[in-house]
């Protein structure tokens, strides 16, 4: 999976540039335009793969992949904000159109992403569409520990998601270790089940 340049690093780094790039967007660039930067693979890249902030080892380098979004949500909810609440749309509805920005949103445990209803279904699908490609990284994430984690153990937006859009929360923790596929079907299941509408673009 490609991922921009800059979110591999040392945690300070990443924070730096990306606060850099947030000013951008800040001043009128679109998020895809802030965010630009040489692509590579992230199986080529050395260390974890953090979805969250937290206490991963601040002496190597690790790909940051939550740190643009981190920090744009911290600018949306901060005490005196710097970024409007319109900003949460624009960036998601852009982000979500790249695997690193469906991936960098994955590990939002406050629901920031997930607020809106209008985004539950282009996140779900987006995942849907995407995770071989994230799982196929192996057991490389983290959630903000230095122990790394399969990538199921660390999916709090899409978790919210489907159980926004009707999944159980009982039926999440006993498919969750079998992967998003087995989650999605199950979500699709129950809809039909209640009489609700499948997935836009579905019907």
């Amino acid at each position: 999976m490609l991922v921009p340049r800059f979110v591999h690093g040392l945690t300070r780094d990443v924070k730096k540039e990306s606060l850099r790039r947030i000013r951008l967007f800040q001043k009128g660039a679109t998020w895809a335009e802030a965010m630009a930067d040489e692509l590579v693979d992230v199986a080529t890249l050395p260390g974890l793969v953090v979805l969250a902030l937290g206490h991963t080892t601040v002496y190597e380098p690790q790909t940051h992949i939550y740190s643009p979004f981190h920090w744009a949500d911290d600018a949306i909810w901060r005490v005196r904000p710097t970024l409007p609440m319109s900003a949460l749309s624009s960036i998601f509805f852009d982000a979500v159109q790249t695997p690193w920005g469906v991936l960098g949103m994955l590990g939002d445990s406050t629901g920031t992403w997930m607020r809106l209803e209008a985004h539950h279904w282009p996140y779900v699908q987006a995942v849907e569409r995407h995770w071989d490609e994230f799982s196929a990284l192996g057991d490389r994430y983290s959630g903000g520990s230095q122990a790394p984690r399969p990538l199921w153990f660390v999916s709090s937006a899409s978790s919210y998601a489907l159980c926004a859009l009707g999944l159980s929360p009982e039926d999440l923790q006993a498919l969750m270790p079998q992967g998003f596929h087995a989650l999605y079907r199950r979500l699709l299941e129950v809809r039909a089940a209640q009489g609700l509408p499948p997935p836009p673009g579905d019907g």
